[in-house]
């Protein structure tokens, strides 16, 4: 069913108003009419009613048609009106039109065909004009929208017409380069403002590029605006289309990103200072460690010292509190240096082959004495079913026991401390062990328990006065259960004790892998001492009087340089066999030192270097061994632990093919590595034949190793593959069995793992056997 329209007639000629309304009626439109005859009246309808059209005379008794429009119109009203003309009167239609009627109708015309055609006419242009409007509203919003937007993006664009050559800059253009927006503008504007002859050569051709080859090109550049301001754009060019695939304009866009340099400049400079503060903290530390561990060195090793003479009670009870006392304070430096290493993301692990049972009972046994002092029991289990046989980090997993066990022996006054160790997963690969250590002692505080793990945090400031400590150990136990994949839980009562346990995840390891007991140093005899010629180069008096006494013990007189420029002479005149290197002196460092040796002094230049230092902190061993020294000991030293370097870089020296002369027979332990059966076989008594053969494997195997050595460090894997297998039938051929099981090792691991640490460690392993074979053979072709 048709809606009826809303019709409005206004005409002071009653004649005419009733000839419109039946014309209308006659015309088949569905229509209510209402009819008035002055402007007055008209007005009171229209502001009443909404009409759908409006018929109105030009000349009424209280105005003219053109007025009474305007009125309206300025109201708001934007019903379509059709003008009623008398004959001849077209001049006075088309004001009417301009003046925004939708159609004029003469009087001769108001038919019913006449107001018909009128009316849809007036009807269809108002719904038109109606849409227009709509879609003009819509394209203002989203220009207001993206004017807003590209303000608030500090985004502007531009628009290069290739056919006529003219240009379009939007209002944020403008801004940016700060420029007037009366101002007429080109692309060469924009050239001018470039502030780098680079970039002007790459705007340009980045303007080329586009329209050639059609690419889309992003660059970054600074520019200098009309008011001398420097600013960084980010500008964005495309080539746009036509109808027919030709270019026809070059669309671009400029984002101002001042504000965003600049913030990256602040966080530049920020990272800046926050990397100095790291290298200040780290120098602090090297510093406070070096301070203090030299004359903890000294303390230490002379109550060592002390210790083994003869002594009186009293005399007993004060070395002992003295090393008592020195050891609280190594575990506060060493608390402090773990931390700065877990801070800066620097702890690393090992993957080596250990027993835990050993582990375990290493720890006990270490911490045996402080609990039997305290009159409690330590106690420890293993379950019987725990692997015993593991690949991983025994290191971290003594130092977490130790804080563990160590933290609840001193928590508690009188009953026990126990380790539990249990399997708590059992893979064909994997074993997942679960480690408890569970005391009697004064117990934690719920409220307290998560702030125990914060850094120079304890439970309670009368804990801290009472027993003392850093408030550091439990925030690396947990960090290094952490590192290993593990979390730490605890369960603790007031005044009845505490449960700390955690779960670790290791590998199984093969029976055929080699096992790794690098942290178990074998005790040996200093015989080998007795023909070995040693400098030692440090400058603190208490250092060098400890060192003195040590090797007094083992029936050694050393050598002395008090610093850099004394060692030198000291090198120079004398002939040493090994070197005892301090880092931090006057005149000349360790490390300068060290360089000035294997630089500039020649057949010298290889005598093997200790680096004996009270600096511990990260990298610092690292340094030491990049800048030529072959071996790195931090002080307080172990004499045991000592005597087994000088050991096994004293044998080492044998490995580098040094001439044998030069090599005391104490330190010619060497197993016979060549077995000349294969050889002699193929000779068929040729012993011609089996000296060139030697020869020839003396000549050209050191150029093997160092390819070899080379390919090993820069993990060149296929030279390795290639130098190793060519290496190979050399080794079997002279029999030296051990190098050749080294090579199925290092193939195998080419193919599984090739990057892997286990490579590179047989790879040094294969080069230290071949050396020593060499030695063997270099001492038979000598006869």
């Amino acid at each position: 069913m048709a809606v009826a329209l809303k019709i409005l007639i206004m005409d002071d000629d009653k004649i005419d108003s009733i000839t419109i309304s039946r014309s209308i009626s006659q015309s088949g439109i569905v229509a209510e009419v209402d009819s008035v005859f002055s402007a007055k009246e008209g007005i009171i309808k229209i502001e009443s009613l909404e009409y759908d059209l409006i018929f109105l005379d030009y000349m009424m008794p209280d105005t003219d048609g053109i007025s009474f429009l305007k009125k309206i119109r300025d109201r708001g009203i934007e019903t379509p009106v059709i003008f009623v003309t008398s004959q001849g009167d077209e001049k006075i239609a088309s004001q009417a039109i301009l003046s925004g009627a939708s159609d004029y109708i003469p009087k001769t015309l108001l038919t019913p065909d006449g107001v018909s055609q009128s009316i849809r006419n007036a009807m269809k242009l108002h719904d038109s004009l109606k849409q227009r409007k709509i879609t003009e509203l819509a394209l203002k919003v989203n220009s207001t929208r993206l004017l807003e937007a590209q303000k608030l993006a500090k985004i502007g664009s531009w628009e290069f017409n290739l056919a006529n050559d003219e240009m379009f800059f939007s209002d944020e253009f403008y801004t940016i380069f700060e420029v007037d927006c009366e101002q007429s503008l080109s692309v060469d504007f924009i050239k001018t403002c470039i502030t780098d002859e680079k970039d002007l050569v790459r705007f340009e051709k980045n303007l080329y590029d586009v329209k050639t080859t059609r690419a889309e090109v992003q660059f970054y550049h600074a520019i200098t605006t009309k008011e001398g301001n420097i600013k960084y754009i980010n500008q964005f060019i495309k080539c746009l289309i036509d109808e027919k695939d030709k270019p026809c304009k070059i669309l671009g866009t400029i984002q101002d990103i001042t504000e965003q340099k600049r913030t990256e400049s602040e966080l530049i400079k920020a990272k800046e200072l926050a990397e100095q503060a790291v290298i200040i903290k780290e120098q602090f530390l090297t510093n406070m460690s070096h301070e203090i561990r030299t004359p903890m060195n000294g303390i230490i090793g002379f109550a060592r010292i002390l210790e083994s003479t003869s002594l009186d009670n009293d005399q007993k009870q004060s070395v002992e509190a003295i090393k008592k006392a020195s050891q609280n304070l190594m575990y506060i430096i060493n608390d402090i240096l773990d931390f700065s290493k877990i801070e800066a993301n620097k702890m690393t692990l090992e993957e080596v082959r250990f027993s835990v049972s050993k582990t375990v009972h290493s720890v006990i046994e270490l911490l045996d004495s402080t609990a039997k002092d305290k009159g409690i029991k330590l106690l420890c289990q293993i379950s019987p079913n725990v692997c015993d046989n593991l690949i991983g980090d025994p290191t971290k997993l003594s130092q977490i026991l130790f804080n563990l066990i160590g933290n609840a022996i001193k928590f508690t006054e009188k009953g026990f401390v126990e380790l539990i160790v249990k399997e708590v997963k059992n893979t064909d690969s994997d074993c997942y062990l679960k480690f408890s250590v569970t005391d009697s002692g004064i117990g934690i505080p719920k409220d307290k328990i998560d702030s125990i793990f914060e850094s120079f945090n304890q439970a309670s400031n009368e804990t801290t006065r009472k027993y003392g400590g850093t408030g550091l150990g439990l925030t690396i136990t947990r960090k290094l259960v952490e590192l290993q994949g593990g979390k730490i839980n605890v369960e603790s009562v007031i005044a009845k004790g505490s449960e700390f346990s955690f779960s670790l995840k290791y590998a199984k390891a093969k029976e055929s892998e080699g096992r790794n007991d690098d942290h178990i140093e074998e005790k040996i005899s200093a015989d080998f001492l007795k023909d070995i010629n040693i400098l030692l180069v440090e400058d603190n008096e208490l250092n060098q009087l400890l060192a003195i006494k040590v090797f007094r013990k083992w029936n050694k007189e050393i050598d002395v340089a008090d610093n850099g420029k004394i060692a030198i002479d000291k090198i120079e005149n004398n002939s040493y066999d090994i070197i005892l290197m301090d880092i931090q002196m006057p005149e000349m460092d360790g490390i300068e030192l060290t360089n000035h040796i294997r630089n500039n002094m020649g057949e010298k230049s290889t005598i093997p270097i200790i680096a004996l230092t009270a600096h511990a902190t990260v990298g610092e061993e690292a340094k030491c061994l990049e800048n030529g020294m072959d071996d790195y000991l931090s002080k307080p030293y172990d004499f045991d632990i000592l005597l087994n370097k000088l050991y096994q870089n004293l044998n080492r020296r044998v490995e580098k093919n040094i001439p044998l002369k030069e090599v005391k027979k104490e330190l010619k332990r060497v197993e016979n590595l060549v077995n000349f059966e294969y050889l002699r076989d193929l000779a068929d008594g040729d012993t011609e034949f089996m000296k060139t053969m030697i020869s020839l494997f003396l000549k050209n195997t050191p150029q093997s190793l160092d390819l070899i050595m080379n390919a090993c460090h820069s993990d060149d894997i296929q030279v390795l593959k290639d130098e190793v297998h060519k290496l190979k039938s050399s080794l079997s051929l002279l029999g030296i069995v051990k190098a050749s099981r080294v090579v199925d090792v290092i193939e195998k691991e080419i193919e599984d793992s090739p990057l892997s640490q286990k490579r590179k460690d047989e790879v040094t392993h294969l080069n230290q056997i071949c050396n020593s074979a060499m030695l063997e053979l270099q001492e038979v072709h000598a006869f």
